[in-house]
């Protein structure tokens, strides 16, 4: 970490806080809005680039895969825009919103996320990818039995997700990987400073982000699923998007696909199922026709491209340009 870098940084965080407050007396200011999102965008970015040297250095300090550190600490840090957001649309009585976030962040993160990191560098694929994809299909099969047969996610699935989720993480404990070569980049107490540090400037920035994009969307009078799945989603995703584009620059790819797989089961097991608690999560009927349709088209392609010993650029152009078709067609159906 660059010691200018790392001060402007701290810089730019601090100044948020006051730019934060003046948004929230000014949500009608496209201005002050505009300001706000750029703001995030920069502390996402750069908060994931110091999160990826963390993680990938506490990996080798403890000589855990990559891959793991991926599923676990970087998607659980990186989906904590979608956790907030969601909880907090639930107790506000937005139940849709919180829905249409978690869908539309795991279309999101395969499309745009995945798509962007294997074009940008083909991402090798260890021997538990292909267990951790099937697992992420078998739990979108899940959901969408549930959004079939019910109009919304109860409590119960909700507590269903959740053990789940407690299931995986132990089933991933009991894991013996052979650790990937990685190189100790930083010491032990600097490999956590650069992860805390990181994760703090993501997961602050993706709520600005998610706030300013909102209330940018509400001024052009768009439905609330339609913003959930577009400009909630997309920005609650910059933090994934900003993290696995970084691993793949810096050819980490255990962390570049492991953060998208680890974020869509987090989102959908721990995401979910924590919002249904609260209240029930209604299911659009639209949903089933586009949102449903494009996370098991996604999702599949996902498992199929992970039989292979990678993914290359050809599969992640056809994950990316698949996702202006989806965009489209919320818009229309």
């Amino acid at each position: 970490m660059n010691r200018k870098e790392a001060l402007l940084y701290m810089l730019m965080l601090a100044l948020s806080i006051p730019l934060y407050i003046l948004m929230l007396q000014a949500l009608n200011s496209l201005t002050v809005l505009t300001m706000n999102f750029i703001l995030g965008i920069y502390l996402v970015v750069k908060g994931s680039d110091y999160f990826v040297e963390g993680a990938a250095s506490i990996a080798a300090h403890r000589g855990i895969s990559e891959h793991t550190i991926g599923l676990t600490l970087v998607a659980l840090a990186t989906s904590l825009p979608e956790l907030a957001v969601s909880v907090n649309a639930a107790f506000a009585g937005h139940p849709v919103t919180a829905w249409g976030n978690v869908v539309g962040s795991n279309i999101a993160n395969i499309g745009l996320v995945l798509g962007t990191a294997a074009i940008i560098m083909p991402l090798s694929l260890s021997k538990y990818v292909r267990k951790d994809a099937g697992v992420l299909l078998l739990i979108t099969i899940l959901l969408i039995l549930f959004s079939l047969i019910f109009p919304s996610i109860y409590w119960w699935m909700g507590l269903v997700f959740i053990l789940i989720y407690i299931l995986y993480l132990w089933e991933i404990h009991g894991r013996v990987e052979a650790v990937e070569s990685v190189e100790i980049e930083h010491s032990w107490l600097f490999s956590w400073i650069l992860t805390i540090f990181g994760a703090a400037g993501v997961s602050w920035g993706g709520r600005i982000i998610v706030l300013s994009a909102v209330n940018i969307a509400r001024l052009l009078n768009i439905s609330e699923i339609v913003i959930a799945a577009t400009a909630i989603a997309v920005g609650t995703s910059l933090p994934e998007f900003a993290t696995s584009v970084a691993a793949a620059l810096k050819k980490k790819y255990g962390i570049a696909v492991g953060n998208v797989i680890g974020s869509n089961i987090f989102n959908t097991l721990i995401v979910l199922g924590a919002s249904s608690l609260i209240m029930p999560l209604h299911i659009p009927t639209r949903d089933l026709w586009s949102n449903i349709g494009f996370l098991s088209l996604y999702t599949l392609l996902v498992f199929l491209f992970c039989m292979r010993k990678r993914i290359g650029k050809l599969q992640g152009l056809a994950l990316l340009l698949l996702y202006p078709i989806y965009i489209f067609l919320l818009f229309i159906i």
